[in-house]
């Protein structure tokens, strides 16, 4: 049992691309006019799956969409890896929040994120130039 524990402890699934572009995310949303109440949270599993739980208060719709970007930029700018991403913006003044499981770049918004950032990160990608 004891050797179970020290084999699973050496089997380090953390990716510190991933805990780094959590840390960007998180100070990039407290920077931004409007956002407050700013949570980001690291989790991995054994099958090596990365996740970042993104959670704060903004303002108004406004900000919202401009929260989501950040989170978009920073995800294409800061690493290759696939993330698997928890995100609820709550908007005050319109009552209500935004909730999304997934960020996901289809063929269109490659074209539109390179234009506006430049090629997509390959920091921490297990298959460079995939």
């Amino acid at each position: 049992m004891v050797l179970l524990a020290f084999v699973l402890a050496g089997c380090g699934t953390s990716d510190d691309t991933v805990e780094d572009l959590g840390d960007r995310i998180e100070s990039d949303l407290q920077a931004e006019d409007g956002v407050s109440a700013v949570v980001v949270e690291y989790r991995s599993d054994l099958d090596y799956r990365q996740h970042l739980s993104v959670t704060a208060t903004a303002r108004d719709q406004d900000v919202v969409s401009r929260a989501l970007e950040i989170v978009k930029r920073d995800y294409w700018t800061g690493t290759g890896r696939r993330v698997e991403f928890t995100i609820d913006f709550t908007s005050r003044s319109a009552g209500g929040s935004v909730r999304k499981n997934e960020i996901r770049f289809e063929l269109g918004d490659v074209v539109e994120m390179e234009r506006k950032y430049g090629p997509r990160s390959e920091a921490g990608e297990l298959e460079p130039g995939r």
